[in-house]
């Protein structure tokens, strides 16, 4: 393909990777990798003050999908939404006992899913396309 095509062959790959993370995270978990991702961020930084806003922001969603996400979570007991002591107005994030248990499940699938998508490029390969879409996107910015 021309590079005039690059937009279209990330687009084609990021689909193509979406889709197996879709798959394995909702046979394993019933979690949607989007939710994958916010239970990872949640356990990651669990102590912490997180807030939907918090999740819209780091993820580029819009508020009615992050709201939609998380209360799916909150209803298959994942996360809890609890009245921030700092601002009543605020609900703060965080990730129960049974989403801890599914990250690890869910953590340890994605990163065999990745070894096999990485494959045979050695590191300097990886890190370089790594960079060179970091760039790509903060061009866009």
């Amino acid at each position: 393909m021309a590079i005039e095509n690059l937009g279209l062959e990330v687009r084609i790959l990021s689909n193509l990777i979406y889709n197996r993370l879709n798959q394995m995270t909702v046979e394993t978990e019933n979690l949607t990798v989007h939710q994958c991702w916010i239970l990872q961020h949640l356990t990651e930084n669990a102590g912490k003050e997180i807030y939907q806003k918090d999740i819209e922001q780091l993820f580029s969603i819009r508020r009615s999908t992050a709201n939609q996400m998380l209360r799916t979570m909150e209803s298959r007991g994942y996360i809890r939404r609890i009245v921030s002591e700092e601002d009543a107005r605020r609900n703060v994030l965080t990730v129960t006992q049974e989403g801890i248990t599914a990250c690890g499940h869910l953590v340890e699938n994605m990163y065999q899913f990745m070894k096999k998508l990485h494959g045979e490029i050695p590191k300097a390969e990886l890190e370089q396309f790594q960079g060179t879409l970091r760039k790509l996107w903060h061009n866009i910015e």
